[in-house]
């Protein structure tokens, strides 16, 4: 079973603030008004489709195509949705680690979940706009061409739209580098276990003779060597020593 473990207290602010800040940005997100205003801007200065020409689709009795992923509602309920996963993870396991339940292994499945669903996030954010041939985008124009170009009206939104990427980056980078570091903590903690005990210094262990035994006692060991040795005397003279 893996040690539990107290995940430090700079990585647990470092952590609130970016899961705080993911959740009011995306919060902000959430509208359709948000996604549809930088959508039209976009639109009208021919960076990407325009939005106000798929009414003629419907005039037409035609099928406008499919709204790009960047402008549409599903991509702001998933960030929303990551954002709200990404919240609720910290405030569970910050209190399982304050009680010590949280262990190494627990710690690396939250943190790959939660990169995953970033990285995914951040693939969605950057996706681009392709359903106007004259005018296709690889990538959102907040993002490639900044907010100096944008309305008055709307430059709030880019603004906000750029910070919800810069954030998204920071917890991609923050549950990645979380999960370095618990494998590399679960690789110590083995590597302790395993690790083989060193020589037993005999001599630092050992107590002198004079605290095990009385003066008399050692006195009487004494005089039992110095009669062995006499004893062994004759039979030493035959087996000099070299």
């Amino acid at each position: 079973m893996s040690s539990s473990t107290q995940t430090p207290v700079a990585l647990i602010l470092v952590e609130l603030l970016i899961s705080i800040a993911a959740f009011v940005l995306f919060c902000l997100e959430y509208p359709t008004d948000f996604r549809t205003s930088l959508w039209e801007n976009g639109g009208v200065e021919g960076f990407n489709s325009n939005p106000n020409q798929r009414i003629y689709f419907y005039a037409n009795h035609r099928e406008p195509p499919e709204i790009p992923l960047i402008w549409s509602q599903r991509l702001a309920n998933s960030n929303l949705a990551v954002a709200v996963l990404g919240l609720v993870v910290f405030v569970s396991r910050t209190s399982m680690s304050y009680l010590r339940y949280l262990s190494h292994f627990t710690n690396i499945i939250y943190d790959m979940i939660l990169l995953i669903l970033w990285a995914t996030s951040l693939a969605g954010q950057t996706a681009g706009d392709f359903t106007d041939p004259k005018h296709p985008s690889s990538h959102p124009w907040y993002l490639a061409r900044g907010c100096s170009i944008a309305w008055d009206k709307t430059r709030g939104y880019c603004h906000i739209a750029q910070v919800g990427f810069l954030v998204s980056i920071l917890a991609m980078v923050l549950y990645g580098t979380r999960l370095i570091r618990e494998i590399i903590l679960i690789a110590y903690d083995r590597g302790q276990r395993h690790r083989p005990e060193g020589f037993v210094q005999i001599t630092e262990d050992m107590e002198p003779v004079e605290s095990v035994y009385t003066d008399e006692e050692c006195e009487h060991l004494e005089q039992k060597e110095i009669k062995s040795n006499l004893t062994l005397s004759p039979v030493l003279a035959f087996f000099p020593s070299d």
